[in-house]
């Protein structure tokens, strides 16, 4: 019985979590800052929202005037989008690095 409890929690945890990425991404559209980038490597993430799908990339990204390597996630509607050497336009905040939004089709 806790463990069947502990695993709903869990997920309903992750079903949070996924929605307040979705809230911070939705945020970046007036917020963020643009940076055109190419994806260097990406990993697709097992995602509590049935209609989208987390993917994992490392890109370079510009904080603080430096250009620096950082693996970032994002929530699409699509799968299959994301492939290493693509050229992608994300807006992103320089002070929280985690979430970024895919502005663009690549």
């Amino acid at each position: 019985m806790t463990i069947l409890l502990l695993t709903i929690l869990i997920r309903k945890f992750k079903k949070w979590n996924a929605e307040r990425q979705l809230k911070w991404q939705q945020a970046l559209i007036n917020n963020g800052i643009g940076f055109r980038t190419e994806v260097l490597d990406v990993k697709r993430k097992t995602n509590p929202l049935k209609d989208h799908v987390k993917y994992s990339i490392l890109i370079h990204l510009r904080v603080k005037g430096k250009v620096v390597c950082r693996r970032v996630h994002t929530l699409l509607k699509h799968e299959g989008a994301l492939q290493p050497g693509d050229k992608i336009h994300i807006r992103y905040n320089p002070y929280h690095l985690n979430y970024v939004l895919l502005c663009s089709d690549h």
